[in-house]
């Protein structure tokens, strides 16, 4: 479907943009680093789940139910919740690395 091909050309530009591929004076869209805490690791600057409310929970739903994309969203913002919550980093880097972003999932595993 054409969600999943943007998807998958949002996540290839995005890999692009860790690997330092674009010119250093040029970001990626929708993305910031938040803090020295997740140095490393690009969170989106759009996620509509942000401020939700058992974000971790509802990013479990979504892993089982294989929407990545919406997991990796809900998890980002469980982490951005709760900073040092291991099992959500681990499962982040998990999820990143199903999706086939490997340099995020090195970075949340290494959380």
């Amino acid at each position: 479907s054409d969600t999943e091909f943007w998807d998958k050309m949002q996540a290839e530009w995005e890999e692009m943009a860790r690997r330092n591929w674009i010119s250093e004076n040029q970001e990626a869209p929708g993305q910031v680093t938040i803090s020295t805490i997740e140095k490393g690791y690009y969170f989106h600057t759009e996620n509509p789940f942000k401020d939700w409310p058992g974000a971790f929970e509802e990013g479990l739903k979504k892993m089982k139910e294989g929407d990545l994309p919406v997991t990796i969203l809900y998890l980002e913002a469980a982490i951005l919740q709760e900073p040092n919550d291991a099992e959500a980093w681990q499962l982040l880097g998990i999820t990143q690395a199903e999706n086939e972003n490997e340099q995020a999932a090195i970075v949340a595993l290494q959380k």
